[in-house]
């Protein structure tokens, strides 16, 4: 029963939250227009807010809701580059954590059904790559944050081994989202921030820890 409960309100609750006011103060144009009043508050009361802010951005990546970029942005905008990037990223990877491991314990044969072609596509790359693979999924665009969280929980790895290898290799995203927040004032749009040539650059580093296994195993090989 209390399976049935938890499954319910993670399926319900991005759901109810994405056609409330909440969406709307997660935009860029919110964070401009508001952007003095947030951080005075902060300066005001840093430890509540650093707090709050982070349990937040835990719940949003836990749950999947569709705020993670523009928390990642506000926490540039709010604490500065180098708290930004701690808050972030530890928040991020944490709310991921739990995600894998509701998807892992809880909501099991759910994910199986209801993403069961994403399913099939990790499988077959994690059997060949193994670790090497996360970290390149996580570095490129190719799924989205919250499809990996949920799949990876159904694959042979172990919390601990997902949980660094995502902070890690999440790593560089969060630092450009959070440097972009740095940098509010200058932004127009989203698009700013992901031209087609970092989407490439981020691709590409994603790819290299597997292209380097593949030269090893080949040259291991030949020996």
């Amino acid at each position: 029963m209390k399976k049935i409960f938890v499954l319910l309100a993670v399926i319900l609750l991005p759901l109810i939250l994405s056609f409330t006011e909440l969406k709307t103060l997660f935009t860029l144009e919110s964070i401009q227009e508001n952007y003095h009043t947030i951080r005075n508050f902060y300066l005001n009361n840093k430890l509540s807010v650093m707090f709050l802010f982070s349990l937040i951005y835990i719940i949003s990546a836990a749950l999947a809701l569709p705020f993670a970029l523009m928390l990642t942005i506000l926490s540039g905008a709010i604490f500065g580059l180098t708290l930004g990037i701690i808050i972030a990223s530890f928040s991020s990877t944490i709310g991921a954590t739990i995600c894998f491991l509701i998807s892992r314990y809880i909501a099991k044969d759910f994910i199986q059904n209801k993403y069961k072609t994403q399913l099939l596509k990790f499988n077959e790359g994690f059997k060949k790559e193994g670790a090497f693979y996360l970290f390149a999924i996580r570095l490129t665009p190719i799924f989205p944050f919250f499809i990996v969280n949920i799949v990876m929980g159904l694959l042979q790895i172990t919390t601990i081994k997902f949980y660094f290898i995502s902070q890690i290799a999440m790593l560089p995203a969060t630092l450009l989202y959070v440097y972009a927040g740095v940098q509010i004032s200058t932004l127009k749009s989203i698009s700013d921030i992901t031209s087609p040539e970092l989407l490439i650059l981020l691709f590409l580093i994603g790819i290299f820890p597997i292209l380097s296994k593949k030269l090893i195993d080949r040259y291991r090989n030949n020996q």
